[in-house]
């Protein structure tokens, strides 16, 4: 459920501190005093995990990540718990639970690295011992993960989560993806699809996400002759599915943003498709509370 909170609320959040906090101090009105005890603070890692940690020169594993949650001033602060629970699943649902952020984002750090050694470290050892000379070791030995993630203000008093994911495992080519998520500041829900647009209304907010769709398509491959979705087939989009509202999609402040990730509507080249339809547009199939 979306509750309206002062306006206001988000637009004093200060940048500071070694990890890019962000503070949201008090104001006057009617605020939940313990959304005025939080702050947007972030933990970031940057690691390598050598094949054969004896050899420097052995294939390596690099491993970023960026873990943005809230932090409260008081220790058993309910309302940034749950809404932590919320962002821990979107950034990986395989490791909540944990004692802490820090120790969230270890043990992450240590699956990841666990999952390349466990796969590459095998033929690797295979192919020294036939003799393979460091030139000759193929590319594909090094992986590369990089998870990410951004918590903005977005309509009213909902925080916009972003969590992309770039992941390079020895594959014909690296992905990148994205999960978005929507936060009810106030109760700490997430909001899906059911909570936020009028059921039976997903026709007609495909008949507006379509026209944008063209015109990044257009925009994409650098033409203005795709004007229909039929248009959009020939060039390869749309070729395994219909239009549909994804699970994707913030709130944003001027309108609502719907992302496609490679793959789900286009093929890889094109990249992910972001398509904002305007609040006066859409405004009509969005649930009032």
């Amino acid at each position: 459920m979306m509750k309206k909170l002062q306006r206001g609320m988000f637009s004093s959040i200060l940048l500071c501190g070694a990890f890019s906090t962000m503070v949201l101090p008090g104001c006057t009105g009617n605020r939940s005093e313990e959304v005025d005890r939080m702050a947007v603070d972030s933990i970031p890692m940057d690691t390598i995990v050598y094949l054969d940690k004896e050899n420097p020169e052995s294939p390596t594993c690099q491993i970023k990540i960026n873990f943005t949650y809230l932090k409260s001033s008081e220790a058993n602060d309910s309302l940034a718990g749950v809404i932590n629970k919320v962002l821990e699943e979107a950034f990986s649902s395989a490791h909540t639970g944990a004692a802490s952020p820090e120790s969230f984002v270890a043990s992450i750090k240590e699956s990841l690295a666990n999952d390349y050694l466990r796969d590459v470290q095998t033929p690797y050892q295979t192919d020294v011992k036939n003799g393979m000379k460091a030139d000759e070791i193929p590319n594909w030995y090094n992986y590369e993960y990089e998870i990410t993630s951004k918590l903005t203000e977005g309509k009213d008093s909902v925080w916009n989560y972003v969590v992309t994911t770039y992941e390079n495992t020895g594959g014909a080519h690296p992905n990148t993806w994205s999960h978005w998520v929507n936060v009810d500041a106030t109760s700490g829900k997430s909001l899906s699809k059911k909570d936020v647009f009028v059921k039976g209304t997903e026709e007609k907010i495909c008949q507006l996400i379509l026209p944008q769709l063209l015109a990044e398509a257009n925009e994409k491959l650098n033409t203005d002759t795709l004007t229909c979705v039929a248009g959009l087939q020939e060039v390869g989009l749309l070729l395994e599915t219909d239009l549909y509202v994804p699970d994707n999609f913030l709130l944003g402040k001027d309108g609502v943003t719907f992302l496609y990730n490679r793959y789900d509507i286009a093929p890889y080249y094109m990249g992910a498709f972001e398509l904002t339809v305007p609040y006066q547009d859409i405004d009509a199939y969005l649930i009032k509370k």
